[in-house]
């Protein structure tokens, strides 16, 4: 993911989420039109004035998207035209909105645009204003609230009594808060076990009974551990017997305020915190899932403390009750030895749920199920330990070793991009785990020699069980190229989309499971175990250790909530579940999905021997979580594991709103890395929501700001293109400095230096930072540079520039990062999100015979329509698709470079200490357009070491420029510098031009060349 939303517009599907409460607050139509809102003036004919009021005020960017109903219907996303919320009255905002009285109704969302092209909605539900008889001569209007799908017709009818939200907090047995709640009243706490409660402002009907609140404070835990509502009114319950609180919690609870005997104010509650507070202390320490005992039989456990009961489902077995541990609220039961390893297993759970409106049974699989049957309909009783789930040669197999994080170099990959399109695969084993087993595909021999050169870690994209790829029955889309432009097959693969045998797979369903349409049979459960662990043995003998994608901070749908309700996801203040990653967002603040990712993390860390993971949208998980992760699997894995992920500060957590986020301010010193934005967007230019002609005219240091400018940054470097290259370069001075927060640059403190409003360095050490110039996020990095090249350059210039971009992550200080592909000039044929655009899209040939440039077609219009006239011109350009030649240039380049990394550690320093009395980059005071210098030296002014220490100088050069350039080191005048053995006796020939003139200090560097000089350590 990039640092925002990803999938938004094509992941967010209408009425999934909100079902149930659409269902319970159907919504009404209009009806006969005019309020007594003082200061609003009357609604037009033929208009619907639409009322809307947000719980905390903020009416910023919201508006009504309207595709059916209005005179002009809302086309495109986020919408145009959307009609936004400005004027005010008694109520909240509102809007008139012209429509046409015959469409008889309009239909409509609302929406606040978060970029270009991505939106956040509120809630999950397509709204309906059914039109009045009399709209054309008097108009109408309706009332909507914030969270509440439902659409009323008088400011009366939408007052406080509705209970469709839940916007109480029950934070702990003793304390509940209720936000923006009036002073005064009468409040009280309702119960039901059954549910059935109702409310109208006469009173309350159908509950159990009630408890008296009275207001209270919050202590100094509560306010903290729940900032976000340290000043919302709280109130306190009346002393409860703890089993008396258990009890309430698996019923219906409505908070009620009530004013001289009338209902002024009704909600449900969230309870997230009580559970929390009554459950987790003992709750944390149970084995959960299947475990077997003494004796060798299995023993199911599952956290569900508001079900009032749970059965255990064999398959083909009579339904077994299981017994509830009131302290921690798991139920468990013994089985039987002779269902291990043979049978499944689901659970069925009779549980109240706000969402469904009463009690329901729910049939579930179990949240730790370690493997599974086809399409995940039930969980196997699975003993990993047992031979049947081992590959030869598994137990004790050889891991490679790495003596400090700052040695990685990663690789991304996706499973089934490594060997689908690859023809010297066995077709059985083509987008299979096994692929990685095969000797002497081109794959293979590609990887090996990425491990040869320098590579250590093969970052995969989920694995874990997925909620959208079928496991059986996927289909391959039958396509052939039509031309450069051709609509033609990404219509066909929009067809298959949700049918084909491809996703990037950001969508878990079970967090510690193999996905099972990557192994051979995904009905039998140990299958896809023992060909996961023979993929993770064929990695580790190719000397590759091996990162897994994990995603924690969302799932798609919410089907832990059919379990514990209203648990596992973050809610909003009106009680349904946060979307700002792009699905279900869950909520790892709270204990139990804390342990259920660092449960499901350790499977992995100690059942697979797998070497870390990357954490998808990381800032929306706490950094506790993240400390408490890695070392409980350090801990179990019994090494040190490679921990990160994307940092991003955004959503309804942005800027530590409710809890300290693992986001990049506050990682510095934690050992866990985040992806650097800074880096990436002064290679590559612009940033990753630019659209129109911003994403052509937004040119980075790699592809021609200000030193090569195309047609629409004119043919002479402004100053202003020149002052913004130079910042540009800065950026990435400070990366290849590992973003040390206290590096100092021209006199200034890398922290001090801006990147949109954060500071640009802000780690400790430099394994801290992972750099990256491209990632399968947004377009490949090949694809970026033909947006933003004069379209004059060369297929072979192009290529250049592809190493140059490349060749800045690899020489720096921090972990390099590459996208599989990248160093094949790989494309995706300018799509800026191939999430679900099939295996056409996301080919790569290990052969580095071609990238398919100019003959996939345009790319899907779901993510990529409103660009397809500015993309056509460039798929066309024949000066841009490479020959077999200029891709193994690339290829050969970058290995070239991988082993002048591997070759020392002083371009792989350990330490922030290291970084600042080993590296400085010479030109910093002196720019020059397209041209960066850093100096390595062998030994700091205490004569200790830098790294090893192999060099007394070792001095990079990156030449983004077309033309030669020269640069003189007043302070290496006199000294003995050569180009590096490597890259002297290497592929480029280009490179091998590269000089250094002792007797000035001068280095000259061809165009779009990375140089690397070093001079022979002193004897000690």
């Amino acid at each position: 993911m990039t640092n925002g939303m990803r999938r938004g517009w094509g992941r967010l599907t209408a009425s999934l989420a909100m079902a149930g409460v659409v269902g319970l607050l159907a919504a009404c139509g209009g009806g006969g039109g005019g309020g007594d809102d003082a200061g609003a003036s009357a609604v037009a004919p033929a208009t619907l004035r639409v009322h809307y009021q947000r719980t905390g005020g903020d009416y910023a960017g919201w508006g009504v998207y309207a595709w059916h109903g209005p005179t002009t219907p809302s086309t495109g996303w986020p919408g145009s035209p959307r009609f936004e919320f400005g004027a005010s009255d008694g109520f909240g905002r509102y809007v008139d909105i012209p429509v046409n009285p015959s469409a008889g109704r309009m239909d409509f969302l609302l929406n606040r645009p978060t970029s270009a092209s991505e939106a956040e909605k509120d809630q999950e539900c397509d709204r309906v204003a059914t039109f009045a008889a009399d709209i054309a001569t008097r108009g109408q209007e309706i009332w909507l609230k914030q969270g509440d799908c439902t659409t009323y017709d008088s400011a009366q009818a939408a007052s406080g009594v509705n209970i469709g939200h839940a916007r109480a907090m029950w934070l702990s047995a003793a304390r509940l808060v209720w936000p923006n709640l009036p002073p005064g009243g009468e409040l009280r706490l309702y119960h039901a076990a059954h549910g059935g409660i109702t409310v109208n402002a006469s009173g309350v009907q159908g509950a159990d009974g009630f408890h008296a609140l009275s207001a209270a404070a919050l202590d100094t835990a509560l306010r903290e551990r729940f900032r976000h509502l340290a000043s919302a009114p709280a109130f306190a319950l009346p002393t409860l017997a703890a089993s008396e609180v258990r009890s309430l919690l698996k019923g219906q609870l409505v908070v009620a305020r009530l004013v001289q005997g009338q209902v002024t104010h009704a909600t449900q509650l969230q309870i997230q915190g009580v559970l929390d507070d009554v459950y987790a202390a003992q709750a944390r320490d149970q084995t959960l899932g299947v475990s077997f005992d003494e004796a060798g039989r299995p023993v199911f456990r599952v956290w569900a403390p508001t079900a009032r009961s749970v059965e255990l489902a064999v398959v083909g077995q009579p339904l077994r009750t299981m017994t509830e541990d009131p302290g921690s609220g798991v139920w468990s039961h013994t089985g039987e030895a002779a269902w291990v390893n043979n049978a499944y297993y689901t659970y069925r759970v009779q549980v109240y749920s706000r969402q469904d409106g009463g009690v329901v049974t729910n049939t579930v699989t179990d949240p730790y199920a370690v493997t599974l049957n086809a399409n995940s309909q039930a969980a196997m009783v699975a003993r990993l330990s047992d031979a049947m789930f081992k590959p030869a040669g598994w137990d004790g197999h050889a891991i490679p070793p790495l003596q400090a994080h700052s040695d990685s170099v990663i690789y991304e990959l996706h499973v089934r991009d490594f060997s689908a399109n690859d023809a010297t695969v066995p077709a059985a084993h083509r987008g299979k785990y096994t692929a990685f087993a095969q000797t002497g595909t081109d794959g293979v021999r590609h990887l090996q020699a990425l491990a040869s050169a320098g590579l250590t870690h093969v970052h995969l994209l989920p694995t874990y069980d997925l909620a959208t790829i079928p496991e059986t029955g996927c289909v391959t889309p039958s396509i052939t190229s039509a031309g450069a432009t051709s609509e033609a097959p990404q219509a066909t693969v929009a067809a298959t989309k949700d049918d084909d045998c491809f996703n990037w797979g950001y969508d878990p369903r079970h967090y510690g499971a193999p996905e099972g349409s990557y192994a051979s049979d995904a009905a039998d459960g140990a299958v896809r175990v023992r060909e996961f662990r023979q993929m993770v043995q064929a990695l580790h003998a190719h000397g590759l250790r091996v990162v897994l994608d994990v995603v924690y901070n969302h799932t798609s749908g919410s089907f832990l909530d059919r379990i514990v309700p209203g648990y596992y996801y973050r809610l909003n203040g009106d009680g349904f579940i946060e979307r700002s990653t792009c699905c279900e967002n869950t909520a790892p603040e709270y204990a139990m999905m804390e342990k259920l990712m660092i449960d499901t993390l350790k499977t992995w860390a100690v059942e697979y021997q797998v070497d870390g993971f990357r954490f998808d949208i990381m800032g929306h998980i706490p950094l506790a979580a993240m400390q408490a992760a890695r070392t409980a699997v350090d801990a179990a894995a019994g090494r040190a594991l490679l921990y990160y992920g994307e940092a991003w500060n955004f959503g309804e957590v942005a800027n530590d709103r409710q809890f300290v986020q693992a986001r990049q301010a506050h990682l510095r010193g934690t050992g866990i890395g985040s992806f650097s934005d800074r880096i990436r967007d002064a290679i590559r230019g612009g940033g990753p929501f630019d659209s129109g002609d911003a994403v052509i005219r937004r040119q980075g240091f790699a592809n021609g700001r200000c030193y090569d400018n195309n047609a629409l940054n004119g043919s002479t470097c402004t100053s202003e293109q020149r002052s913004e290259l130079h910042y540009q370069q800065n950026l990435i001075r400070l990366g290849m400095a590992g973003s040390v927060h206290d590096f100092v640059l021209n006199g200034q403190l890398a922290s001090a230096y801006d990147y949109g409003g954060q500071p640009a360095g802000y780690t400790a050490d430099p394994h801290e930072v992972i750099n990256y110039a491209g990632v399968h996020d947004g377009e490949t990095l090949f694809d970026i540079h033909q947006f933003k090249l004069p379209t004059t350059t060369t297929a072979a210039e192009r290529a250049r520039a592809q190493v140059v971009a490349l060749g800045t992550v690899l020489m720096g200080q921090g972990i390099p990062f590459l996208h599989a592909g990248d160093e094949l000039l790989r494309t995706k044929s300018l799509d800026r999100d191939s999430y679900n655009a099939g295996d056409w899209f996301n080919r790569i040939d290990w052969s580095a015979t071609t990238n398919y440039f100019g003959t996939m077609g345009l790319p899907s219009a779901e993510k990529n329509q409103a660009e397809w006239d500015r993309m056509r011109p460039i798929l066309s350009n024949t000066n841009i698709p490479p020959s077999a030649a200029d891709i193994r240039a690339t290829r050969d380049a970058v290995l070239d470079l991988l082993r002048v990394r591997r070759d020392t550690t002083m371009l792989r320093l350990r330490s922030g200490a290291d970084v600042r009395d080993c590296v400085s980059f010479p030109d910093a005071a002196d720019q020059r357009d397209g041209l960066i210098v850093m100096r390595v030296t062998g030994r700091k002014n205490n004569g200790s070491l830098c790294g090893d220490g192999r060099y007394a100088n070792l001095v990079v050069l990156i030449n983004a420029a077309p033309t030669v350039q020269t640069y003189a080191v007043a302070t290496l005048a006199g000294r003995s510098l050569s180009l590096h053995p490597v890259l002297a006796s290497g592929s480029d020939s280009r490179v091998r031009e590269a000089s250094f003139a002792s007797g000035t200090g001068s280095f000259t560097v061809p165009g779009r060349s990375v140089a690397v000089f070093v001079e022979p350590a002193e004897a000690p």
